[in-house]
């Protein structure tokens, strides 16, 4: 047996742990930019951060999409050079996008190339260290070497090591704000990360260790999603899961719900973790063919007798199918092939499948999740 694993970063998690930030950054240098969601102010956070970090040269950014974009990178690049700050360290305080826009950020000020040119797998030559303190919990991305973002209505990522975050500072309280709506999405997103690793082609037996922990900490909270609120110590304990959910993809990758989601994001705005959620029924059932034990045992962990039927469950519960008809209302066979074009050709995510579908298998799954045929 052989299996690598990339672990080289700090992780501080707890309750109250925002208010050590200027502590865990005192080694880091004076120059601090802060890339924030645009509610941070409205929220009261980032005044809070700027009391923190008052010791330090700050230089804020909040102009950061939804799913970020690749001139919003650029525009952040300019702004470091026009206003001719030289920062040691990014910050990044809020979700998933924010984080993923941090990262790209790093690479394309230190390296000097553009985000364009250091999309895809270890193209970064060098990064700024950045520190993650995530507001919600799915994406994790604060442990992870990727950064997901859309350039020309395409999602596109950047895989490297050099931009994983160099301290996670992960205050679950920070989560307790989150939209009840935006929680499901999430913890979709964070039970995808965790599915798909478990099944990948790269899994090992520390990302199996991972995956099963997050799967114990999601398992009392799925039957929930959208039923009633979260509380605190539910967003505790799924704030723990997408910390395991992190981990688990940093090593062992995402796969085909992760490729075939991407299209649905980029062209209808469909929320990533609500993308993967539809999808993860036919894509885990077209898994099992060869991977029946991963499927039995996931379903096991979960305590349920059939995985696809468990998933199709949640996503009527989570009021997810008028949406998703919505969406096939405006999906024709070109545009299935043209997303099934995408997906065959996203080698990093296939390269991490445990099973690779064809481009006619593609299409079919997509039938399968959008048209129920």
């Amino acid at each position: 047996m052989f299996f690598q694993c990339d672990l080289n970063h700090q992780i501080v998690f707890g309750n109250g742990t925002l208010e050590q930030l200027p502590q865990l950054m005192s080694n880091m240098g004076k120059n601090v930019f802060l890339t924030t969601g645009r509610s941070a102010k409205q929220r009261g956070l980032l005044g809070h951060l700027m009391e923190l970090l008052k010791d330090f040269q700050v230089l804020h950014f909040d102009q950061i999409s939804p799913n970020p974009k690749a001139e919003e990178v650029h525009e952040a690049v300019n702004l470091l050079r026009q206003k001719a700050f030289e920062p040691d360290v990014v910050l990044a305080v809020g979700g998933g996008s924010v984080l993923d826009f941090a990262k790209a950020v790093a690479a394309s000020y230190a390296s000097g190339k553009s985000v364009e040119e250091v999309f895809g797998v270890n193209n970064v030559p060098s990064a700024l260290p950045v520190v993650a303190v995530p507001t919600t919990h799915g994406t994790g991305s604060e442990v992870t070497k990727y950064s997901i973002i859309t350039h020309e209505n395409q999602k596109k990522s950047i895989s490297d090591s050099k931009i994983v975050p160099k301290l996670a500072l992960i205050d679950p309280v920070l989560t307790y704000s989150m939209p009840d709506e935006v929680a499901i999405d999430t913890t979709l997103d964070a039970f995808s990360h965790l599915s798909e690793a478990y099944f990948s082609a790269l899994c090992n037996p520390v990302v199996e260790a991972f995956a099963e922990k997050g799967f114990a900490y999601l398992k009392p909270h799925m039957k929930n999603l959208g039923r009633i609120p979260m509380t605190e110590k539910v967003h505790d304990e799924l704030t723990l899961a997408s910390l395991f959910g992190g981990l688990a993809i940093n090593s062992a990758g995402s796969g085909v719900v992760h490729a075939m989601g991407y299209p649905l994001t980029s062209e209808f705005e469909l929320p990533h973790g609500r993308a993967n959620a539809v999808l993860m029924p036919w894509v885990f059932k077209f898994n099992a063919e060869v991977k029946p034990e991963k499927y039995e045992r996931m379903g096991e962990m979960l305590g349920v007798t059939d995985l696809a039927d468990y998933l199709c469950s949640i996503n009527e519960q989570c009021g997810f199918m008028e949406q998703i008809k919505a969406v096939a209302n405006q999906v024709d066979d070109n545009k299935l092939h043209q997303w099934a074009e995408q997906v065959v050709n996203n080698h990093r995510l296939m390269n991490s499948a445990c099973r690779k579908p064809s481009l006619e298998q593609v299409i079919q799954l997509y039938k399968q999740a959008l048209f129920l045929v």
